[in-house]
């Protein structure tokens, strides 16, 4: 097996953990992050993905193209930009945010921001995205290949620090001068 990097796969929703057990099956380490849902008519929770309908493995280049033909995958997701891994850091990231027991939610993705990495408390090690409103502090996790952003409320009274985190990249210079027009022809 050559390098194993974390792909992605986009799967038929209802179906990610079927197709972990399959992906599994093909000996590749596959990925679904989980949250945890209280009901409130019932005393009990649910486990639905983070991420509906998609799931991420580890293999080489070689073993991703295999699984495409696996019932209920639906594509290997690929970036406009030719990227098509996650770094084994935001993969690790997810682990560590959902491994804390904080309350995760999904939110709308976003692209930049105050890049912010956690220096202490169980999200020790953690780089996001810092959103800071009235009433309350986010840090938002953002996966720019499937575009998704989950955000963990951090309360005002804990005792977390942060120091300015690394840059994400962006897309490309094109894709930023497009935006910048667009936005000055919307604010005249």
């Amino acid at each position: 097996m050559g390098n194993p990097q974390w792909h992605v796969l986009q799967v038929r929703r209802r179906f990610e953990r079927i197709i972990v057990s399959r992906v599994g099956e093909c000996a590749v380490d596959a990925y679904l992050p989980l949250r945890r849902i209280d009901r409130p008519a019932n005393t009990h929770s649910i486990e639905v993905p983070l991420f509906p309908g998609y799931v991420f493995c580890k293999c080489d280049a070689v073993r991703v193209r295999s699984l495409w033909r696996l019932p209920g995958v639906l594509a290997i997701v690929r970036g406009t930009d030719g990227i098509h891994v996650i770094p084994e850091q935001q993969i690790a990231d997810v682990r560590r945010i959902l491994a804390s027991g904080w309350r995760v939610q999904p939110c709308q993705f976003i692209e930049r921001g105050r890049t912010v990495t956690v220096e202490d408390g169980p999200l020790s090690g953690v780089t996001g995205i810092l959103e800071e409103r009235a009433d309350k502090r986010l840090l938002v996790l953002s996966i720019e290949l499937i575009s998704r952003s989950i955000a963990v409320k951090i309360d005002h009274l804990s005792r977390i620090s942060f120091r300015p985190g690394v840059v994400f990249p962006i897309r490309n210079r094109l894709y930023d001068t497009l935006y910048q027009r667009y936005c000055t022809k919307r604010s005249a």
